[in-house]
């Protein structure tokens, strides 16, 4: 079996990281997604109490809306960051910041029902640098912020780090890019920077296909060059 298991949901990848004892879950799609993601994992024969933790990446419902059905079907332990952690509690939105035109757009078409998803009480709370060892994985969870002040990204022992929306890529836009919604672009950058002194080879967005960290270091390059001149 594949160590990474992408899970199309449509909008949103679920990603599920093999362990010694089971699966790790990155994120877990909209709420109408639940059932297809039900569907999935029997067809990769998947039993849903194999997935052992759900990390979530941050508190936006198109990364949690299903949450509350697989933690109650898996009995998994979800883990969040303290900043994103209030909102997941209460069932609402982190912050959304639209920063490009594409967001502003997206965020004014959204329906109201799709902000809305069922609150969730998390079982693991950081504030820093998570090793994810005890779970049976050479992986471990850093503090990414910029998209929302609590977003987190999961790197394993090869290079692969897992990111939510901190960067998307295809087909979300012609070139892999920042995310269209931030409440600290800067930061965002900075989150990039920490990634690649991490080492991090393959940047696994939850919108959009993988990609090579080699673009966000052009992206930065670029920018570096404009502040100069």
């Amino acid at each position: 079996m594949d160590e990474i298991i992408t899970l199309n949901l449509g909008f949103t990848r679920v990603f599920l990281l093999k362990t010694d004892f089971g699966f790790i879950q990155i994120d877990a799609g909209l709420k109408y997604t639940s059932r297809r993601y039900f569907r999935l994992l029997k067809r990769r024969r998947i039993n849903q109490e194999d997935i052992k933790l759900i990390v979530v990446t941050h508190a936006h419902s198109d990364h949690v809306g299903a949450l509350k059905k697989i933690k109650t079907a898996s009995n998994a332990k979800v883990l969040i960051h303290e900043k994103d952690r209030d909102a997941l509690v209460r069932g609402i939105q982190a912050e959304i910041v639209p920063i490009t035109l594409v967001g502003k757009c997206f965020k004014n078409i959204i329906p109201k029902r799709m902000h809305l998803y069922d609150p969730v009480e998390p079982d693991i709370v950081i504030n820093n640098e998570y090793s994810l060892l005890e779970f049976g994985i050479n992986a471990k969870v850093v503090h990414t912020p910029g998209h929302t002040s609590g977003t987190i990204s999961v790197i394993d022992g090869n290079g692969n780090a897992f990111i939510g929306f901190t960067a998307h890529g295809y087909p979300q836009k012609l070139t892999p890019e920042s995310p269209a919604m931030a409440v600290d672009l800067d930061a965002v950058f900075s989150s990039w920077e920490l990634l690649i002194k991490e080492g991090v080879k393959k940047l696994h967005p939850a919108h959009g296909k993988p990609f090579s960290v080699e673009v966000i270091k052009i992206i930065l390059e670029k920018k570096d060059r404009e502040r100069i001149s």
